[in-house]
């Protein structure tokens, strides 16, 4: 599967978009699911990914190995559809708000007790508000700073901590809430 890709852009073969788009299209799904509950709104951001990374993809340079392509060419469409996320929200903006001050908020600590799957977190994140989960997803799944998630926002770097701060906060709650239920302790 790899070789083909490898040999498809290196001859700049057309068709080799379908058989990328297939395979990687669950992964990406996925990415883009962590910024956006609408699964509509997450396939389009999918689908923006795609067409950025089939105009420029020929051009994607990596080692000769097929292990360090694997991980390169994955690792670039994760990039990609991570700023079309955040270009999407960016362009939502206006009905989004900052907040100017870093509000230092007590957080606790929650014991797991049951296992979680991937579906009870992404429920879990989705009842984030939109700017909180992306610099929860930004800084605590990707990797970056809160300098880079206030330049990829364009926010202050305070608020980028309050965000996290707060969608921690908003995490455990739902945790806790999610256990009382599901032990009917409520």
């Amino acid at each position: 599967m790899f070789r083909e890709i490898i040999a498809g852009l290196s001859v700049r073969d057309e068709r080799i978009q379908e058989r990328i788009y297939v395979h990687y299209w669950g992964y990406l799904m996925g990415i883009s699911t962590r910024y956006f509950k609408d699964r509509n709104i997450a396939r389009e951001v999918v689908n923006d990914s795609f067409m950025k990374a089939f105009k420029t993809m020929y051009d994607f340079r990596h080692g000769g190995d097929l292990l360090e392509f694997q991980k390169t060419f994955k690792s670039w469409l994760s990039t990609i559809t991570v700023r079309t996320a955040l270009d999407k929200i960016r362009a939502n903006k206006t009905a989004l708000t900052y907040v100017d001050e870093y509000d230092e908020v007590e957080t606790g600590h929650v014991d797991v007790e049951q296992k979680l799957f991937v579906d009870d977190i992404l429920k879990l994140l989705n009842e984030l508000p939109d700017l909180h989960r992306a610099v929860f997803n930004l800084y605590e799944i990707e990797g970056f700073s809160h300098d880079d998630i206030a330049s990829m926002l364009n926010i202050p770097v305070s608020s980028s901590r309050t965000y996290l701060t707060r969608a921690k906060q908003k995490l455990r709650d739902l945790y806790k809430k999610s256990i009382k239920i599901t032990d009917g302790t409520i």
